[in-house]
């Protein structure tokens, strides 16, 4: 039998069985007519070429978080630049625990969307030579919480007022492969990855010095240290890893996908991931070995420039895009992406590390009421209903926060960055509603409510909500508790 009359056989019975649509397989039929001399090559090629884009920007959206913690992570392995930048964000070096002492304002350096809530701690974990303790007080009286991510951007655990009723305590960091046993009193946590961003937040109440001052001190009982050196009661020190050396930097117009399969190396995905990074395979994209652009014939290199040029547009767009619209509002996703990838990816570059439901919910607008951009050429007043004011738990409180279209904070006259329940001389309504005014003047009268507008140009505002209650927190009923859009005055 031909290979004609054996293709002919295959599609037929498939189609008997059932396996294909008829129309499908008429298409297959009239294909295999085709003698190979006559095939196109250019088709063919155009073929493999999108292919390869189609794999590329998945392989782009896949991978993109672990291209942020690395870069996270070599600035942390670079003393001068720490120095340098240490009063600007929550950093020091890798193991070490780095802080911001004041709330986050238009001047600080945040490479994520920072809040004026809370000010924060961080320590970059890299536990492959030896388990890393985390030391933390007991907070029982203000909000915090101690967030632990991968370097995938997923959340791994908590602690804090929720998480831990306010206990603190000794936790150690474990990479896989480690056995030993650890001193008495330390808690254990095996991680999946060697290495772990924990991000800390304490609630300031804002304008009050004295309470930053009660503050600092509670971030300065927050301690790093390796297991040998907790051994010895050297609390608080911890050397950098064997593993911040020699990492190098690929370069080249591949160099995205050779930093990726080289960091998938390092942070094996999981295993309910791989029928999407086995399928990488075809663009020469296998974790933990070379990238080599060199093996792969010219279709494939086409697809994957492509892949390179539009993945920027794509993470651009979906950042803008990520959540759940309630009623105009976009309820940012939490941080268990699951197979989420794109929108973990455009997370990583501007929220990075972002709170599960249970712990904190985001909301983010960029339109008014009337469907249109916002905009600092307009006034704006936003109007909470009583009973759209969402219900707490213990120790949780609500914000909103202005933002330029950069994902930073907005200069203002007044250094007001946020506004919420606890803002001193918020005036509420006498039916115990409450307007909040949008605007780059300051509204005669209403100052007290005022959330300064940019001078110029776009904007967004992000509403937060830290310890909701289960009502405001569940998507079938958080939506009673979001107010309208802002209406212009």
């Amino acid at each position: 039998m031909n290979l004609y009359r054996k293709k002919i056989s295959a599609a037929v019975l498939a189609m008997v069985l059932g396996f294909i649509p008829v129309s499908y397989a008429a298409d297959t039929l009239q294909g295999a007519t085709l003698d190979s001399s006559t095939e196109s090559t250019k088709a063919e090629a155009a073929a493999k070429e999108e292919w390869a884009y189609s794999l590329g920007l998945q392989a782009y959206v896949f991978g993109l978080p672990l291209t942020v913690i690395e870069k996270e992570y070599a600035r942390r392995t670079d003393a001068e630049i720490i120095a340098r930048i240490r009063h600007l964000c929550p950093c020091a070096m890798i193991n070490e625990v780095g802080h911001n002492e004041k709330l986050a304002t238009a001047d600080h350096d945040i490479p994520y969307t920072p809040n004026n809530d809370t000010v924060y701690s961080g320590v970059l974990v890299d536990a492959t030579d030896e388990p890393i303790i985390i030391t933390v007080p007991n907070i029982e009286d203000r909000y915090w919480s101690l967030q632990v991510g991968d370097p995938y951007a997923e959340n791994i655990f908590y602690l804090g007022s929720r998480a831990s009723e306010g206990k603190g305590g000794h936790h150690a960091f474990i990479a896989p492969g480690w056995e030993g046993k650890l001193p008495a009193g330390v808690v254990l946590h095996r991680m999946d990855h060697s290495v772990a961003m924990a991000a800390f937040r304490i609630g300031v109440m804002p304008d009050d010095v004295d309470d930053l001052v009660r503050v600092n001190k509670l971030q300065r009982q927050i301690q790093s240290t390796s297991l040998e050196n907790f051994r010895a009661g050297k609390f608080g020190q911890a050397s950098l890893p064997s593993s911040a050396k020699d990492r190098g930097q690929a370069q080249g117009e591949f160099a995205l996908f050779h930093t990726i399969a080289d960091l998938m190396g390092r942070y094996p995905p999981a295993g309910n991931h791989s029928s999407m990074v086995s399928q990488f395979a075809t663009i020469g994209l296998i974790p933990g070995q070379p990238f080599d652009a060199d093996a792969l014939d010219e279709p494939v290199r086409r697809g994957l420039r492509r892949a390179l040029d539009q993945g920027a547009e794509l993470i651009k767009w979906k950042a803008k895009h990520r959540g759940t619209f309630y009623a105009g509002w976009d309820q940012l996703p939490e941080g268990r992406w699951g197979f989420d990838y794109l929108a973990r990816a455009a997370t990583s570059l501007v929220g990075m590390m972002v709170h599960d439901n249970k712990e904190a919910v985001y909301f983010s607008t960029y339109k008014s009421a009337d469907e249109e951009l916002l905009h600092s050429q307009n006034n704006y007043r936003l109007h909470f209903k009583k009973d759209e004011l969402p219900p707490l738990l213990k120790n949780g409180f609500w914000s909103l926060t202005m933002y330029g279209m950069d994902f930073q904070l907005v200069k203002n006259s007044i250094n007001r960055f946020s506004i919420g329940d606890r803002t001193q001389g918020l005036k509420y309504n006498q039916d115990g509603s409450l307007d909040i005014y949008i605007q780059h003047s300051p509204p005669e009268g209403k100052e007290s409510n005022w959330l300064p507008s940019p001078e110029a140009n776009l904007f967004r505002i992000v509403h937060r909500v830290y310890l909701p209650q289960e009502a405001a927190q569940n998507p079938a009923t958080l939506a009673q508790y979001l107010p309208s859009l802002p209406v212009s005055d």
